[in-house]
């Protein structure tokens, strides 16, 4: 009888030890196993992380996080040229400048005043 439960016991152990050497996140469930077939566009993605088969994956590939979070990530052949394009984009994004008018054109600046300084009239003492 006490054999039967230590051995119960043992098993208990063993079953507990081996999911947690395994991981709570399951493992390679966030492994990508295949490449998306389509460019995916630089608007709609926040960031990237690199995925390598010695980390336990089948293949080396990007992952693209999107903006929107409830989204999947997209996975991408880091091979391809758009895909190395776009992780440099994401790298170094443009640096936002002044806002522009409605007219399309940026802010006054010096011509708006060059303009009203012609317009006046020279004082005469």
């Amino acid at each position: 009888m006490a054999q039967a439960l230590a051995l119960r016991l043992l098993i208990l152990v063993l079953a507990l030890c081996i999911t947690q050497i395994q991981g709570s996140d399951g493992g390679a469930q966030d492994c990508c196993l295949k490449y998306s077939q389509r460019k995916i566009p630089y608007k709609v993605i926040r960031s990237y992380r690199k995925q390598e088969p010695s980390l336990g994956c089948p293949i080396p590939a990007v992952l693209f996080l999107p903006k929107k979070r409830s989204q999947p990530e997209l996975c991408a052949d880091p091979k391809e040229a758009w895909v190395q394009q776009l992780m440099k984009r994401l790298d170094n994004p443009p640096i936002q400048g002044r806002r522009k008018d409605k007219s399309g054109k940026k802010g006054k600046g010096s011509k708006g005043f060059e303009k009203a300084e012609k317009t006046q009239s020279p004082r005469r003492p």
